[in-house]
């Protein structure tokens, strides 16, 4: 069974998945901690001089030689801002790896992005020195840029970045024979698990008179565990392997894990014997990035 995400943890290595999830969360680091300071001290003193030179007027004599320091005040103000302002960009950022994907949640937006659609990525210093992971979309335009602050961070996000640079390349194989039998084309989702579960049934009557199954429901197994092939084929590939009168359980469970595409997870859950393998629990996990008849369907099964 898929361990449930724990919220409490910062920076977490999720079972199953390709790289540490980048979640940089928790009390703020040192330099944003260093920067907090500096910029209280720096507020506090220019408080101390404006109410010194214009309200309570004892600065008069003095406002000549205030003039530099409020320069020096205002700067350490200004950098404490935009060094604390990255920081918060990178509170409302979660990042993680799957199978097929990018899984991402950015200022309470939860987005889910194929390896199609997503071009390189890199960690560089920004304007501000500050390392930044910039995610790119297939035209190479940058759709997310996260401040990495702290080593712990830094280190994850180049983890992050191996794993992501190794699955985006990663072959795309020829759909199966029974690719076309598979695909939703466009159904919904009642209609399609009607169409895969009559699958199954077809090959346990067949399988009963030949006493093994037709050749391409043989393909199912390895269809479920094929990286190359869509999110949709293995999904409905698993589906139709446990709607069959004697599922193969330890084939599902070996290839669907929590690195799981969220539609693998989902039909596997839907299944007839799928809820010992995807339960209620790590499925709520992944719900944000199904499509919204995606999700209902999982309220629809109880």
């Amino acid at each position: 069974m898929i361990e449930p995400l724990r919220q409490q943890e910062s920076l977490h290595h999720r079972k199953g998945l390709f790289a540490p999830s980048l979640r940089p969360t928790g009390l703020p680091t040192d330099p944003v901690r260093r920067a907090l300071l500096i910029g209280g001290v720096a507020a506090g003193l220019m408080a101390y001089i404006l109410w010194g030179s214009f309200v309570d007027r004892s600065f008069e004599l003095e406002d000549m030689f205030l003039i530099p320091l409020m320069f020096v005040v205002m700067t350490l103000l200004a950098g404490a801002v935009t060094l604390v302002g990255p920081f918060l960009q990178a509170l409302r950022v979660e990042l993680a790896l799957d199978e097929a994907g990018l899984r991402c949640v950015a200022s309470g937006l939860v987005t889910y992005y194929p390896w199609m659609l997503l071009g390189p990525a890199q960690i560089e210093p920004d304007w501000r020195g500050i390392p930044t992971l910039t995610l790119t979309n297939a035209s190479g335009r940058a759709f997310m840029r996260v401040p990495l602050f702290g080593k712990r961070v830094h280190a994850s996000a180049v983890a992050l970045l191996r794993s992501y640079e190794l699955r985006r390349a990663g072959p795309i194989l020829p759909a199966p024979p029974i690719a076309r039998t598979l695909a939703r084309q466009g159904r919904p989702m009642a209609a399609w698990l009607e169409a895969l579960a009559a699958l199954g049934a077809a090959g346990n009557k067949r399988a009963g008179y030949r006493e093994q199954a037709p050749l391409e429901l043989g393909e199912l197994p390895s269809i479920v565990a094929d990286l190359g092939q869509t999110p949709e084929h293995r999904a409905a590939a698993a589906y139709v392997l446990l709607a069959q009168r004697a599922p193969d359980l330890d084939v599902v469970k070996d290839a669907v894990t929590a690195a799981a595409p969220p539609l693998v997870q989902l039909l596997v859950h839907l299944s007839p014997a799928g809820k010992a393998i995807v339960s209620r629990e790590s499925i709520e996990d992944v719900r944000p990035f199904l499509e919204p008849d995606e999700a209902a369907a999982i309220d629809g099964a109880g």
